[in-house]
């Protein structure tokens, strides 16, 4: 009587199995890292974006009250429910906001400095601005609105759009 005796270890086709399950998972877990690191480099890029809106946002509010009271501000052609240290000017497709400020000199005087060209954000496509006055929401210096006689405006709505389409809106209270 022959006995077979059977060797202890694994067969071929076990090998090659085995090794195709752990090469299939080796591709599985390599698209997920793949798709983890490119989620992880959007939200780092949407971070950034927002906290530009945010420092931008911060900038315009502080200059705003900053800005010079009635008293001192020259009388400047604006909307008369604006405070006369703001202008809003139209332009092609937004407005842009002109600020007043006192500049303290090294000698102690104060002399008023007109806001200067300033790049809000590289990729803000454009700026809107809307005033509150009167108990309603209207585009500075647009007529036919129904405000009352000499209501002076009490916050303005700053919003600011990306070229991507993004818009981000904050009201800054007078």
């Amino acid at each position: 009587m022959i006995c077979a005796r059977r060797s202890a270890g694994f067969t071929l086709v076990e090998m090659l199995v085995a090794i195709t399950l752990m090469a299939l998972m080796g591709v599985v877990c390599w698209r997920g890292l793949a798709f983890v690191a490119a989620q992880r480099a959007g939200i780092e890029e949407e971070t950034l974006e927002l906290t530009r809106m945010m420092r931008a946002f911060a900038q315009i509010e502080r200059d705003i009250a900053e800005r010079l009271p009635d008293v001192a501000a020259p009388a400047r052609s604006t909307a008369p429910e604006l405070p006369l240290a703001l202008v809003v000017l139209p332009v092609a497709e937004g407005a842009e906001l002109e600020v007043l400020r006192a500049l303290q000199e090294p000698s102690g005087a104060s002399r008023i400095v007109p806001g200067g060209a300033v790049l809000l954000l590289p990729g803000v496509a454009r700026l809107r601005i809307r005033v509150h006055a009167g108990g309603f929401w209207l585009e500075p210096g647009e007529r036919g609105q129904p405000v009352r006689p000499f209501a002076r405006a009490s916050a303005l709505e700053i919003a600011l759009e990306d070229a991507k389409g993004g818009r981000y809106v904050k009201v800054v209270e007078l």
